[in-house]
């Protein structure tokens, strides 16, 4: 197989990423984009100079391989129809929506040989890997992922919109099995939660506490992991990584801090932080993490092997996910006596009688749109 023929399914933001990159690559032939939305193909088409259509079914019998960037409540629809024709894919995060159908997708490209790679694209970031590389095994994590509200992935929560990357990032650094979930959340805008923040036990005794939020002032993606030979700090945004190197004979309490001399405890003082806890920053390389997600995806396909987010583990991340939606919907927020359940409470200002802004009325909207 010398060049693979691939096409995308989906014209939004995604898709038009993923449609400039497979059209720059020399290892596929970027046969059609496809969308049954006319105003989104348009551009894409006139972009590209690619073939354009309106129903994906239209291309089986004329592509080897496909990604999947539609709206992820479309996600089984589709991966299930070119999974049963022998295409491989490459489907976006989370891979579903719902445990059973991510299972199902899993049952079918088990019987069908193909490969199947999950857009976890964090696992392609190259300060990740350096910073796992350094801290020993994880033993605690504490991540954030913050963004304004875009209005985009609003048929999720940011359960699946921007926490699944953390979640399936933690997954993958521990050995054992999650055992434990709690969460708490609320909605801002919609009937999904905008705002969550889960707390993550696994039975080889480490915890994650994760937290994201699409309703922010500022925008972050940052983790902290301490493990059993250091710490590492992860700014994923500026591709930076802050490292602390743990020597041994802390790390194996070597030294009874409580009985040393007032001159030792001086010397510790004075020295702890700078000559013993060393303290890097690390600027790492940036690189393209969808497009090494692509080259990872099309050596798996043509080499036979798993990629390095297999299906099984994009199925693991949805199954964690449903475990803190779960969690968060048992909550019970407590406002002026009246209790709610679940991430779509009232907020405690969700009475105030102010004004909607002239410029979000709809009647300014339409003469907006007009002019």
């Amino acid at each position: 197989m010398s060049q693979l023929r691939v096409a995308v399914i989906g014209a939004g933001n995604l898709g038009r990423i993923h449609t400039r990159l497979l059209a720059e690559n020399q290892n596929v032939q970027l046969v059609a984009v496809a969308d049954p939305n006319p105003v989104a193909l348009q551009p894409v088409e006139e972009q590209f100079d690619v073939i354009a259509v309106s129903d994906f079914r239209d291309l089986i019998g004329q592509i080897d391989a496909a990604v999947v960037a539609t709206p992820t409540r479309f996600h089984h629809q589709v991966a299930s129809v070119l999974l049963e024709n022998g295409i491989h894919t490459l489907i976006e995060k989370p891979v579903t929506d719902c445990v059973s159908d991510a299972r199902d997708l899993v049952n079918i490209a088990r019987r069908t040989n193909t490969v199947v790679q999950v857009g976890h694209v964090e696992q392609f970031n190259p300060t990740f890997s350096k910073a796992l590389a350094k801290i020993g095994q994880p033993k605690f994590v504490q991540a954030s992922r913050m963004s304004g509200y875009t209005f985009r992935s609003t048929d999720i929560g940011v359960v699946y919109d921007l926490m699944i990357h953390d979640i399936d990032l933690v997954n993958s650094m521990m050995p054992g099995n999650l055992i434990e979930t709690r969460a708490i959340g609320m909605s801002m805008f919609g009937q999904n939660e905008d705002m969550a923040q889960a707390r993550l036990q696994f039975d080889c005794g480490a915890v994650a506490n994760l937290t994201a939020s699409r309703c922010s002032f500022t925008a972050e993606r940052s983790m902290q992991i301490f493990g059993t030979d250091g710490f590492a700090q992860i700014d994923f945004t500026q591709s930076k990584v802050t490292l602390i190197e743990v020597p041994s004979w802390i790390r194996n309490r070597e030294l009874d801090f409580f009985h040393l001399t007032p001159q030792q405890q001086a010397f510790v003082r004075e020295s702890l932080f700078g000559d013993v806890l060393h303290k890097r920053e690390i600027e790492v390389p940036r690189s393209n993490a969808i497009l090494d997600e692509h080259q990872d995806w099309i050596l798996a396909i043509k080499e036979g092997r798993d990629p390095k987010v297999s299906i099984e583990q994009g199925t693991e991340a949805v199954e964690i996910a449903k475990s803190v939606l779960d969690a968060l919907n048992t909550h019970r927020w407590e406002q002026n006596n009246l209790a709610t359940t679940g991430p779509l409470a009232k907020l405690p200002w969700s009475e105030a009688g102010d004004a909607i802004p002239a410029e979000l009325s709809s009647d300014q909207i339409t003469l907006r749109r007009a002019a």
